[in-house]
């Protein structure tokens, strides 16, 4: 199981008010989903209002239908219900705003029509009014009058009333039921009774009037009550009632689903508020667990000082705070390498035997995971320690212990084994995540110590190049200043040896002097190389040619009472490099194995080849695969104390500083040897010796002889050419005169450049060559204006070109010479300018 954890990131911290806000923002929307229900007092108000229309209007036609049949003593009901009507109309128009339904433009255009309905009812009521008074005045006047009539005794009118005898039936009828044939046969017989002899009658005629009034007025009552009757009010409210249902419901279900969806809002609102609570004790609970590991953290950190040595103690505290976090009563922390699966390190309380098996069953997943997953300082690997691992218990939610592990820096894998002492409940994440941290830490402290300790050993290597470059800028400018002298013993000796040409024992002594300074020159590029102002000479040459040329300096070098014995086949191949640094390298390592003899020491050098098919480990490096030829330098003295064979290499390490070592001789072995490509093995047992074996690799190439690193060729001599010399020391000038007319030239010298020009101003005579030494100058000239100054005559310089800080490549037109100058140097120089000036001479 591999689980990762990653750093804590900054998540948002769940604020107290955070929560209250959303407990608000939840009461809001409680309050909006209550207050979404449409208003029932409004509701009821308006539907009230409806019913009132309703009962008004059918109280105003039932008031009509009494005054028409005149129950009513007056027309104050059918006044009051049209006010009541406009009243219920104008309370309408001020409630349906607040309704809360959409269409009120198509509710108030309704209500309108409604207004009109009405204004037309209270038109039809007071013409009903007008003609029902004079219609029930009428009545009331006819049938008292009839009355009287009936009650006279004057015969006229017994017999007017005689002829119109059913008068009374028919006007009856035409009240109950008004017809144009009732009112004819009326009208026939009041025109009767007017033609009889009682017309004179004023009662008569009374009646008569009334009749015709009542005959022409009730017809257009009746229609006015047919009228009021038909009214449309009802109609228009009922309208109006549909209309205002039909919004109501509409808005009324849209206020149900919008109290549906505000509750659940709320209700989700108040469900998330109860999860952030829940979060919020779940973060509190893990911001404590990362203050505890942070805590740990801190006191694991504090214990890991500058102290390099209590490393393994801060460890061993380190994983007992950890083990007493986690309830742990046995725990390990491994540090294995990952290519070789071996442990490097180890720390804690449980046996190395017991952890082995760890060790085993999971290097190969920490690995894999590694390798996979690509674990940075961030990831771990986690696997929970069930009691299935130690005895047999099926897989569970049990855990005896865990194994956590890390990659700080590769391929080194950091490994943590904590045991419980009883079963318990397998970790959370939370808790994982804290392990992971836990081992995480330690790695890095870990890491931490080793870079510390690595930055040391860079500040003290550091250290000694600034020594060592101290040293080569020193040695640089004794070399130089060495040139001029050891140019005047080269000069004045290659011309002894040309003078003194026979076989006596002084041409004997010239020779070794000359081969000398042909060495000592050799020596200070060497120094020069050393001190990264000459670039390397290397060429393949012979081993054992090397080695015996420097055999007879190293017998001279050391005691006579030891003896050095050499054992070098002759079919040995070449290796590259320069002979010099091999003869060096014999050198030191001989005095160096001297200085440990006391009486009859031996030394023992042999060569001989060797391959190797696989990389073999050495006493302080890797030797890589492949074909060498091995060096051995093999004495019988004291040997290397054991705290002094970790740092025989370094520079400026002696355990003979009282005796006037210094501490370069084995460094400057170790630098020739790895500039060959080669690598260097020792072996020393204290009182029994020492043996230094080098590893170079050797080449197929033929190898170049020592002639040709040492020796001159052939000297060119010349014919009577006049050579100019200007050169300020009077020594090395006169020296130069000397070897220049030695090569058959003449020599003319000169101090100073002015004289020289003086000269030449002065002299007929064009010299075919001259020869300037950059002494001359304070500073280097540019050669290019001073050549160009002597033209015709061509220049040849001499300088040394680190000194007089020349870049030869700028210059590599213009004829130089390298100090120090040998005769075969100077002759093939000067051999060479005279060619190109004969050529340059034809051509022209």
């Amino acid at each position: 199981m591999d689980t990762g954890s990653k750093r804590p990131h900054r998540r948002a911290t769940i604020e107290l008010w955070r929560i209250s806000v959303l407990v608000v923002g939840a009461l809001c929307f409680a309050l909006l989903a209550i207050g979404r229900v449409p208003s029932r007092d409004t509701h009821e108000a308006i539907l009230t209002a409806l019913r009132a229309i309703d009962l008004n209007h059918a109280s105003l036609q039932r008031d009509v239908l009494q005054a028409r049949a005149g129950l009513l003593k007056n027309y104050d009901p059918l006044v009051k219900a049209i006010v009541n009507l406009h009243a219920t109309v104008d309370e309408l128009r001020e409630i349906f705003p607040e309704s809360g339904v959409e269409n009120t433009d198509i509710l108030n255009t309704e209500l309108t029509n409604l207004s009109a309905s009405i204004d037309e009812d209270e038109g039809l009521i007071e013409r009903f009014k007008t003609n029902n008074a004079l219609l029930q005045n009428s009545l009331s006047i006819a049938n008292r009058v009839l009355s009287e009539l009936h009650a006279s005794h004057d015969p006229a009118v017994q017999n007017a009333l005689g002829r119109s005898a059913d008068l009374g039936n028919l006007m009856l009828r035409f009240a109950a039921e008004p017809n144009e044939q009732l009112a004819k046969s009326i009208e026939s017989q009041l025109s009767e009774m007017l033609q009889s002899d009682a017309t004179d009658n004023p009662q008569l005629g009374s009646y008569v009037e009334n009749a015709r009034i009542i005959l022409r007025i009730l017809p257009v009552v009746d229609d006015t009550i047919e009228l009021i009757l038909a009214s449309r009010t009802s109609n228009e409210a009922q309208i109006l009632q549909k209309q205002y249902l039909d919004a109501f419901g509409v808005i009324n279900v849209r206020s149900a689903w919008s109290r549906i969806l505000l509750g659940s809002i709320a209700v989700l609102l108040c469900i998330y508020i109860a999860i952030l609570v829940y979060r919020l004790r779940e973060q509190t609970y893990r911001l404590t667990q990362q203050l505890d590991i942070e805590n740990l953290t801190a006191d694991i950190k504090r214990r890991f000082g500058e102290e390099f040595d209590a490393v393994s103690a801060a460890v061993e505290d380190s994983l007992q705070t950890v083990a007493e976090f986690f309830d742990a009563h046995r725990y390990g922390f491994l540090v294995i390498d990952a290519q070789t699966k071996m442990v490097v390190e180890s720390f804690g309380n449980a046996d190395r035997s017991s952890l082995d098996p760890f060790v085993q069953r999971f290097s190969e997943q920490v690995t894999t995971s590694m390798m996979n997953e690509r674990l940075h300082w961030d990831r771990f690997f986690y696997q929970n320690l069930q009691e299935f691992h130690v005895q047999s218990l099926p897989e569970g939610a049990m855990s005896a212990g865990s194994v956590v592990a890390t990659s700080i820096a590769s391929p080194l894998v950091e490994l943590l084994l904590l045991e419980h002492s009883e079963i318990r409940k397998k970790p959370g994440a939370d808790e994982v995540r804290l392990l992971g941290s836990a081992i995480i830490t330690l790695a890095q402290c870990l890491k931490a110590q080793r870079e510390r300790k690595q930055r040391q050993e860079l500040e003290i290597r550091l250290e000694h190049s600034q020594r060592l470059e101290a040293v080569g800028t020193l040695a640089g400018g004794i070399a130089h200043e060495f040139n001029n002298a050891l140019g005047a013993i080269m000069g004045y000796g290659e011309m002894a040896l040309q003078l003194n040409r026979g076989t006596s024992r002084t041409r004997q002594y010239l020779q070794e002097i000359v081969s000398s300074g042909q060495r000592a020159k050799h020596i200070i590029d060497q120094i020069l190389t050393f001190s990264r102002k000459r670039d390397r000479v290397s060429k393949p040459f012979d081993t054992k040619e090397a080695v015996e040329d420097i055999l007879p300096l190293v017998r001279l070098s050391i005691s006579d009472a030891v003896q050095v014995t050499v054992e070098i086949p002759n079919d040995l191949p070449a290796i590259v490099g320069n002979p010099l640094e091999l003869q060096q390298i014999i050198m030191n390592l001989s005095i160096n194995a001297a200085q440990s003899f006391g009486a009859n020491g031996r030394i023992h050098i042999k060569a001989d080849r060797t391959v190797t098919s696989e990389s073999v480990p050495l006493s302080h490096s890797l030797l890589p695969p492949g074909k060498y030829l091995m060096l051995s330098v093999i004495d019988n003295g004291s040997g290397i104390a054991p705290g002094i064979f970790p740092h025989i290499f370094e520079p400026f390490f002696t355990s003979r500083s009282k005796a006037g070592g210094t501490g370069l001789g084995l460094a400057a072995v170790h630098g020739h040897v790895t500039a060959m490509a080669g690598k260097i093995d020792v072996q020393s047992t204290s009182g029994e010796g020492t043996t230094f074996k080098l590893y170079l690799p050797y080449t197929a190439q033929k190898p170049v002889p020592l002639a040709q690193f040492f020796n001159e060729r052939t000297v060119p001599l010349g014919n009577g050419e006049v050579v100019v010399i200007a050169q300020r020391e009077h020594n090395v000038r006169m020296m130069f005169e000397e070897k220049i007319a030695a090569l058959g030239y003449e020599p003319v010298g000169f101090a100073s450049l002015s004289s020289l020009k003086k000269w030449l101003s002065a002299n007929d005579r064009e010299p075919d060559l001259i020869l300037l030494d950059l002494d001359l100058w304070q500073t280097a000239p540019d050669l290019r204006a001073v050549a160009s100054d002597f033209l015709p005559v061509t220049i040849l310089f001499m300088a040394d070109p680190e000194r007089d800080e020349l870049d030869q490549r700028a210059f590599a037109e213009i004829p130089m010479l390298r100090k120090p100058i040998s005769s075969i140097g100077l002759a093939s120089a000067l051999f060479k300018a005279m060619s190109d000036r004969q050529v340059r001479h034809s051509l022209s």
